[in-house]
């Protein structure tokens, strides 16, 4: 018998050429986390002391003339008074802080300079009222700085006080006074109708808890404590706190 022939094979069929392989897809840059809001922090009341803007709401809201200001830790202290009457300045009425404090530690930050004639200048007949007044460098608030005059000469007219109260608070909204580590005698001559009187602290210490009590006893309830900490005005800043002794 005729032999079969064997079937030819088949081809293998060619492969199909690769597919080109696709790019990689860049990957999207991770967008930017927004920065977290900083919060400034305020320290907390402990013996119930309100900020420089409380007091500033509490003067205009009362219709206060006079705002007496107490600093028993010293001058650094004395930065609520200069800040609340800028912020009360700055909701527009016309403030004039009046220093009293034996090293000028309210009108300095306010004048750069202690060289101005002041209330001692007055006192002692040295000075009108028209030479004493100055404009504050860092808001629309005016000044009576404490002066150039003797200050042992300048209090033996200190009689003479309420009358110069008397007729400031008749020129201006309001009036604040830094009376310094002043006790409750040191100021009664600068009270009237429309007072509030504020304690100024940094620290709830001995010295401020007694210096407040002594007030209180001495007439002086309404007393409100009030603290220069956590404030942030634009411009000059708030001294830091006093260096331990």
């Amino acid at each position: 018998a005729a032999e079969v022939e064997p079937v030819a094979k088949a081809e293998p069929a060619a492969e199909p050429e690769s597919l080109a392989k696709p790019e990689p897809v860049a990957k999207p840059e991770p967008m930017a986390e927004p920065e977290p809001v900083v919060e400034v922090r305020r320290p907390r009341s402990v013996l119930g002391e309100i900020d420089v803007e409380k007091a500033a709401e509490k003067l205009i809201a009362s219709g206060a003339a006079r705002a007496i200001f107490v600093s028993p830790e010293g001058d650094e202290a004395a930065a609520s008074a200069i800040l609340v009457a800028r912020e009360v300045s700055d909701a527009g009425l016309r403030v004039l802080l009046l220093d009293l404090t034996a090293s000028g530690a309210a009108s300095r930050p306010m004048l750069d300079s202690g060289l101005f004639p002041g209330i001692t200048n007055l006192l002692a007949s040295q000075a009108q009222f028209s030479d004493v007044i100055h404009a504050d460098l860092y808001s629309d608030c005016h000044v009576i700085p404490v002066g150039t005059a003797d200050p042992v000469r300048a209090m033996r007219a200190a009689d003479r006080l309420p009358i110069i109260m008397q007729s400031l608070t008749t020129a201006y909204d309001l009036v604040v006074v830094e009376c310094g580590p002043a006790d409750a005698q040191g100021i009664s001559r600068l009270g009237g109708e429309a007072t509030e009187v504020f304690l100024s602290m940094l620290e709830a210490d001995d010295e401020v808890t007694q210096a407040a009590v002594k007030l209180i006893e001495s007439g002086y309830p309404d007393l409100t404590l009030v603290t220069p900490l956590g404030h942030e005005p634009p411009g000059n800043p708030v001294p830091g706190r006093r260096s331990a002794a």
